[in-house]
C-alpha cells in the first residue's frame, strides 16, 4: 500500500450512541429458585404455608418488586378481561368453596373467579368479591355458580386474587391464604379441582435478565419459560431469546419490559438525562404469523412525553440491525426523566398467533452507527473517503500517528456486516487503499475503521 501526504484530512467526530437502557446486552442474568403448586399459574408472590387440612395452602399477594403485579393463581390463560384454556370437567356444580384467610387493604377486593365453559364459551362467569379482614382462622366460604345456559360445561377456569387487578390506583397491600378448593352441588357431592388442596409443590429455576420484567413468572412449571438466556449474540455471550409458548394448556405470550407493567401500559423504569432521537439494536425473528413489537417510551414526572414503535412480520434469520425515531410530543420541549423500552414476538394490544422466535441484543438509544463532521483538527486517527458518492471504487485515506493494527470493516444501511476490507499491523503515518465498490447495491453504507480498541466510521453513498 502506498504512502502519501495528505494537505487536509477528514477527522471523524462520532456521536455516540450511549445506551442508556440497563443490561442492554443481555450479558447479565440471575437465577432465582421458586416453589409452586403444581399445575396452577401463579402471578405475584407466592408462597406456601400450613394447610387447613393436610400439610399445605397457598399464600398470594403482589410482587414487591413490581407492585403492578397482583398476586393470583389460575387455571387458565388471562388476558385482560379474556381467559382462555382451563381445565376439563363433565359435571355442573351449584357452587364453589374453600378455606380462605386473608387481610385485605381497605377499599381494596380479593377476587374468587369461576367460568364454565361449553365447547369454548362461556356459560357462567362469576366474580366472588371477599373484603376486610380474617387473619386468624381459616374461615369455609362458598360462592354460587350462576349459569346462563343448560349446556353441561366441558372445562372451567378458576382463579383467585389478592387484590383486584383491574384497580387503576396506586397498588394496595394485603394477602390470601387458600386451601381445599372444590365444588360442590344442592346434594353435596363433591366435585375435586385439580390440586385444589396444594398438597402438590415443585421448586423451579427462573433464569432473569438483570432489570428487565419478563413474562416467565406467570408460566413457572411450563417445559419450555418464554424468555431464555442464549449464546446466539450479536456480539458478546448472550442476548435473550423471546418464544410466544402455545401448548394444549393455553398460550404464553414471550415479553421483557425494561421497566414495570403498569394498569394502563408500561411505566417508568429507568432514568435518562438527554432527549434521545432514535431506539436501536439487533435482532432475528422466526415468526409463525405474528408481527415482533420494538417499542420505546419516554416520561417526565411520570407523564408519557415520547414514544417510538419498530415492528416486522418476515423472516429474519441472521442478526439485523433496525432502527427507530423517538417521537416527542409537540408541547413537550424538554428532556425526558426516565424511559422504559420493550420487546414482543407478537403484535402489541393483541396475541400471539403462533410459537414465533425472536432474539434480542444490543438495545441502545440514539443510532448506533454514529454521524460524521469533516473538519482538520487533528486526531490520533484520521480518515476520508473520496470519491463519495461511488461509482465502482473509492479510496479510504487514513493518517495513524504511532504503529498500529487497523481493521477496516463495511456494513449496510441496517448494520450487518458486509465485508472485511483490511486487516493488518501499519506504520505511523498517512496510507491509501483503492476500494472496489462495483459489486455493492446502490445504497448508503458505513466504513469502519477501528485501531487500539476505538472505532470510527464513515457513511459512503454507492450510485450508478
Amino acid at each position: 500500500m502506498k504512502k502519501i501526504t495528505l494537505l487536509f484530512i477528514s477527522v471523524l467526530i462520532t456521536v455516540a450512541g450511549f445506551s442508556q437502557i440497563p443490561n442492554s446486552d443481555f450479558e447479565n442474568w440471575t437465577t432465582s429458585s421458586l416453589t409452586v403448586p403444581n399445575n396452577w399459574r401463579t402471578f405475584g408472590t407466592v408462597s406456601q404455608q400450613p394447610g387447613a387440612n393436610g400439610l399445605y395452602s397457598i399464600r398470594i399477594e403482589r410482587n414487591s418488586a413490581n407492585p403492578n403485579e397482583p398476586g393470583a393463581f389460575i387455571h387458565g390463560n388471562p388476558s385482560g378481561m379474556t381467559f382462555w384454556g382451563g381445565i376439563p370437567i363433565s359435571s355442573r356444580p351449584d357452587s364453589i368453596v374453600g378455606n380462605f384467610k386473608y387481610s385485605i387493604a381497605p377499599n381494596d377486593t380479593a377476587w374468587v373467579l369461576v367460568i364454565f365453559k361449553y365447547q369454548g364459551s362461556p356459560i357462567s362467569m362469576d366474580i366472588n368479591l371477599i373484603m376486610g379482614n380474617n387473619s386468624s382462622n381459616f374461615t369455609r366460604l362458598a360462592f354460587k355458580n350462576n349459569f346462563t345456559s343448560t349446556q353441561i360445561p366441558d372445562s372451567v377456569i378458576v382463579g383467585v386474587t389478592s387484590t383486584n387487578p383491574n384497580d387503576p390506583t396506586t397498588p394496595m397491600g394485603g394477602y390470601m391464604i387458600v386451601d381445599d378448593l372444590r365444588f360442590t352441588d344442592i346434594l353435596s357431592s363433591t366435585y375435586p379441582i385439580l390440586n385444589g388442596d396444594f398438597e402438590s409443590w415443585q421448586t423451579l429455576n427462573n433464569e432473569q435478565p438483570n432489570n428487565w420484567y419478563t413474562s416467565n413468572s406467570g408460566f413457572l412449571g411450563w417445559s419450555t419459560l418464554p424468555v431464555t438466556k442464549t449464546t446466539d449474540s450479536y456480539s458478546g455471550t448472550f442476548a435473550m431469546r423471546i418464544e410466544n409458548v402455545i401448548n394444549t394448556v393455553g398460550f404464553g405470550m414471550g415479553y421483557a419490559l425494561a421497566g414495570p407493567q403498569g394498569t394502563n401500559g408500561p411505566s417508568p423504569g429507568f432514568p435518562v438525562t438527554s432527549r434521545d432521537s432514535t431506539f436501536s439494536g439487533y435482532y432475528k425473528f422466526i415468526p409463525q404469523g405474528d408481527t415482533l413489537t420494538f417499542g420505546s417510551i419516554m416520561f417526565y414526572q411520570g407523564i408519557q412525553v415520547g414514544w417510538g414503535f419498530f415492528q416486522n412480520s418476515n423472516i429474519v434469520n441472521s442478526y439485523t440491525y433496525f432502527t427507530t425515531n423517538i417521537n416527542y410530543d409537540v408541547s413537550f420541549l424538554g428532556t425526558p426523566d426516565s424511559a422504559t423500552v420493550f420487546v414482543l414476538p407478537f403484535q402489541g394490544g393483541g396475541n400471539p398467533h403462533g410459537n414465533s422466535v425472536l432474539f434480542v441484543d444490543k438495545l441502545g438509544f440514539n443510532e448506533q452507527t454514529p454521524t460524521f463532521i469533516s473538519t482538520n483538527i487533528a486526531s490520533d486517527i484520521q480518515l476520508l473517503v473520496f470519491p463519495n458518492p461511488s461509482n465502482t471504487y473509492t479510496n479510504i485515506s487514513y493518517l495513524i500517528k504511532e504503529d498500529a493494527k487497523v481493521v477496516i470493516l463495511i456494513y449496510d444501511a441496517t448494520g450487518k456486516l458486509v465485508e472485511l476490507i483490511s486487516n493488518k499491523n501499519e506504520t505511523t503515518g498517512a496510507h491509501i487503499l483503492k476500494y472496489g465498490t462495483d459489486h455493492l447495491a446502490n445504497g448508503v453504507y458505513t466504513i469502519s475503521l477501528e485501531s487500539k480498541g476505538i472505532k470510527h466510521y464513515y457513511k459512503i453513498s454507492i450510485q450508478r
